[in-house]
C-alpha cells in the first residue's frame, strides 16, 4: 500500500490514476478532470521524446518513455485497464507494442545507452499513435475513451 496526501492535485495523467484509481482513506473526495489531464499530457510528448533521446540523465530518459507508454495506454485502453505497470503493458501489448521490461524501474535504471537501444523502436511506435491522436484531437475528431 502506499499513502499519498494531496492538497491540491496538477491536472496530470499521475493525479488522474492516484484520484480515480486509489483509494480515499481521509479527508474530502478530489476531481480530477481527465480530458483536461489527457489534453495537458498531449501537449508534452515532443519534450518527452526530446529528452528520451538527449538526456544524459537515465532516470530522465526512462521516466520521459515510461509517460509516453502509459498516456497511449491510457487514451487506447481507459484509466482502470492502464493503471499500473503490468496492465499497461497488457494494453499495449495488444496494440503490438512490446513494453521492454528496462522502463519498469525508472527510480534505478540500466545505463542511458541500454534504455535508448531497447527503446527507440518502441518510442517510434508510440509516438506515432500519440501524434496520430493529438492531430485528431486538434482537428476535432477526438473521441474519448473515458
Amino acid at each position: 500500500m502506499d499513502l499519498q496526501v494531496f492538497k491540491e492535485p496538477r491536472n496530470t495523467l499521475f493525479f488522474v490514476y492516484v484520484i480515480k484509481t486509489g483509494r480515499l482513506i481521509y479527508g474530502r473526495p478530489l476531481d480530477i478532470d481527465v480530458d483536461s489531464a489527457i489534453r495537458h499530457e498531449l501537449e508534452l510528448i515532443d519534450e518527452r521524446e526530446f529528452l528520451f533521446l538527449n538526456s544524459d540523465d537515465e532516470v530522465v530518459a526512462c521516466k520521459s518513455l515510461k509517460e509516453l507508454l502509459f498516456l497511449l495506454a491510457a487514451i487506447k485502453c481507459g484509466i482502470n485497464e492502464s493503471s499500473n505497470w503490468y496492465r499497461m503493458v497488457k494494453c499495449l501489448g495488444s496494440l503490438g507494442i512490446n513494453v521492454p521490461i528496462e522502463f519498469k524501474h525508472c527510480l534505478n535504471p540500466p545505463d542511458v545507452d541500454t534504455l535508448r537501444n531497447v527503446g527507440k523502436p518502441v518510442l517510434e511506435k508510440v509516438m506515432q499513435g500519440l501524434r496520430t491522436i493529438k492531430r485528431n484531437h486538434i482537428a476535432g475528431t477526438y473521441s474519448n475513451p473515458f
